[in-house]
């Protein structure tokens, strides 16, 4: 897949040429162009591919995606635990706050009318 370089001179007759070509050429060209760069990157992904492909093996994995998933964060454990209430309301008790998230509107109120987040923190 590896192809020498053009050198300056080889390069530069290249596009010499390249300009001398009419609009339907150049129309042409582009599309062969696009097309090739298409082939080459599908090339470069199978070889790619392949690559990770024997490293995964190595590492005792039976193919890429096998060890791509395994690479993922752990689920945390304390997911779903409910925290237990910090503050409540004192015009209604029945009315907690873990002190996590967003301020219930009633917290929100007592701020605003001058209180402090202390007085309503469950003894």
């Amino acid at each position: 897949m590896a192809k020498e370089k053009k050198t300056g001179t080889e390069q530069q007759k290249l596009e010499t040429a390249i300009a001398e070509l009419s609009l339907e050429e150049l129309v042409a060209l582009k599309a062969n162009v696009e097309a090739l760069i298409k082939q080459r990157q599908r090339e470069y992904k199978k070889e790619l591919y392949n690559q990770m492909l024997s490293i995964a093996q190595v590492a005792g994995f039976d193919s890429v995606e096998a060890f791509v998933s395994s690479q993922g964060r752990s689920p945390r454990s304390d997911k779903g635990v409910r925290l237990p209430p910090k503050y409540c309301n004192p015009a209604d008790n029945k009315q907690t706050w873990s002190g996590k998230g967003r301020k219930p509107a009633w917290v929100v109120s007592h701020l605003q009318q001058g209180g402090k987040i202390e007085e309503l923190e469950i003894a």
